[in-house]
Parts: C-alpha cells; structure tokens; sequence
C-alpha cells in the first residue's frame, strides 16, 4: 500500500472514531444541557489548554536540541521544533506510532544530522519518557491508591496491563541502546526483509551503511551515559512534557467551576489513563483514549460535563497535533513541488 493510501486511511479512521465519540455523547445527553455547559467554558480556558500544547510541543523538540547539541551538532531551535512536530504528527496518525521516529529521523537528516545520532537522541527520549511515566504513575498511585481504587471501575486491569507493555518496550530499546549484537541482529532481519521485498537492492552495500550508522548510534548513547547531568535534564524535559498533557485536564475540570477533586488525583487519573491506553496499536491509540477517559472520570465529571470535557481534552492533546502537523505537510509538499517546477 502507498503511503498517501495508508495516511488517508488513518486520517479516515480517526475521522470515523471522532464520529462514534459525537454520536455516542451527543445521544447519551440533552443537547440543551450540552450547549449550556458548553457555554460556560471561557475561550480563556482555552488558550491556556492552547498553551499547555505548546510547552508539550516545546519539551518534545528540546530533548532532542539538547541531546544534538551534546552531540556537538550545531542544530538551530526552529530546526528541532519541526522535526519534532513531524514526528508528533505521524506519530499521531499511524498505527502504534510507527511512523513517528523515522519521519522525524529523515527531517533531522535533512538539518545534516547522522541517522546514527538522530536514531540514538530519539531512543534516549523515549526511554526517559517512558521511565519517567511509569515513575511517576508509580509514586501518584501508592499516594492515592484508595482514591484509584474508588475511580477505576473495576478496570484496573487496563492501567497494569500498561505498565507490563511499557515496561517491555523500554526493556527492548535500552538492549537496542547498548547491545552491538542486538542492534547488528535487527540490521540483518530487516535487510532480509528487504531483499526478499526486492526493496533492498545491495545486500552488502545496506549492511555496511548501517553499520556505520549502528556504531554512531552506540557511541552517541554511550557518551551520554557518562554525563549524568544530560540524563538529569533529559528526565526533567520529560516531567514537564507529561505534566503539560495533564495540566489540560485540570484546566478543563476548573474552568466548569468544578471543586471535590484535588490537582494531584486530577494527575494521577490523568497519568494512569496515559500508561493503560499508549500500548494501543491504532493511531494516536484512538477508542482507548476516549474509552478510557469516559470510564476513569466519570466519577469525576458530571454527566454532561464529561462528555464536553472528553472533547476539549482530546482536541486540546491529540486532535490539535494532527490538524497542526497536516497543515505543516501541506504547507511542505506546496513548497517542494512549487521548487521542482522552477528548476
């Protein structure tokens, strides 16, 4: 399949689940008591969720401008801020975020940065966001463990079977992080692969290429190890990228007036319902995002108050990355073409 044929299938998709969310909410409430609570959210509340994506967008392309610039890579703000939104959004719109880190590889390449080093930056942001996530779902839930208890609905399950699957995937990348073999084994596979997709043409020529990418990205991991100081300001990028995806939830709960709930229990639902639905595989974990916020705040949340809350909060975390990053491709692809038919 064509990559414009499976990114107009995702964006489909999202559309279509956008669609069951609308019906559902718009035909389990009074439409007059939706308008009405509607209303009383302030367009001020907004720019702040508004603001709250921005410093997620911020922190995203910062952990990588620092780690390049460690690097010795001269990489400008702007340079880091769009490859990291190109990441976000094909991040976004594939299924279990496949697309997210290899677009944003390509993008960083064309800033001159080595596969090898791009590939190593991102690995390191994803093991510190992950770690920092189930960290800090950790020390929130034993904090509140009868408040979880008394929110969860019997549903506990989905946030542990979370953990177990994050815990993996981070397992899995720091082996790919310091194991020469390891990272010379997915090298091999993914050559076969290609070879038997007539898509890798040079067997040998791919081998050594990658090679030499493979040893960049080890060396770049190992350097980092040795300076605990970037994997200190790497975990604090990170905290501060997670707790600006919560701070939308308690913006949204505050701008109804609503009061029962403290900012910390906001958190830890907030947190524990981001751990039970990233291991999803469908784009931007579609269904288990929404799904789950309906099930984890329901106690939370009056009824009608729930359902707008549910669409400002996924417009707010999700929805604002697609229609940003397909704006940008747009604007991209416009550009790109308009350049070929001058040459």
């Amino acid at each position: 399949m064509k990559p414009n044929s499976k990114k107009l299938l995702s964006f489909v998709f999202l559309l279509i689940t956008l669609a069951i969310v609308l019906y559902i909410g718009l035909s389990g409430n009074d439409l007059i008591e939706l308008v009405e609570t509607l209303k009383t959210f302030s367009p001020y509340f907004l720019l702040i969720c508004l603001l709250c994506w921005m410093i997620y967008v911020l922190m995203d392309a910062l952990s990588v401008h620092f780690f390049l610039k460690s690097q010795g890579y001269s990489i400008k703000l702007y340079q880091s801020l769009h490859a990291g939104m190109t990441g976000i959004y094909y991040s976004n719109v594939t299924p279990g975020a496949t697309g997210g880190q290899p677009m944003e590889m390509y993008c960083l390449s064309k800033y001159k940065i080595p596969i090898g080093i791009s590939g190593s930056a991102l690995a390191v942001k994803f093991i510190v966001f992950q770690f920092m996530l189930l960290v800090v779902g950790a020390i929130l839930w034993v904090s509140n463990v009868d408040f979880v208890s008394a929110n969860t609905q019997g549903t506990i399950w989905f946030v542990i079977l979370g953990y177990i699957i994050n815990f993996f995937s981070i397992g899995m990348v720091i082996l790919m992080a310091i194991s020469q073999k390891a990272v010379r084994w997915v090298i091999g596979i993914s050559i076969k692969i290609g070879v038997k997709l007539r898509i890798c043409k040079n067997p040998d020529a791919s081998r050594a290429k990658w090679e030499n990418h493979c040893h960049s990205f080890l060396e770049s991991v190992q350097l980092v190890v040795r300076h605990p100081k970037e994997w200190l300001l790497q975990c604090l990028i990170a905290v501060i990228q997670l707790m600006s995806l919560m701070a939308v939830i308690i913006v949204v709960y505050h701008a109804f007036g609503l009061t029962g709930t403290s900012t910390i229990e906001l958190i830890t639902m907030g947190v524990l319902l981001y751990i039970g639905a990233s291991y999803t595989p469908l784009p931007g974990a579609s269904g288990a995002q929404e799904v789950g916020f309906a099930v984890l705040f329901q106690g939370i949340f009056p009824d009608a108050h729930l359902f707008v809350a549910l669409i400002i909060w996924r417009f707010s975390t999700y929805y604002l990355s697609v229609l940003v990053g397909a704006f940008m491709s747009i604007i991209e692809n416009v550009y790109s073409l308009r350049s070929k038919s001058n040459e």
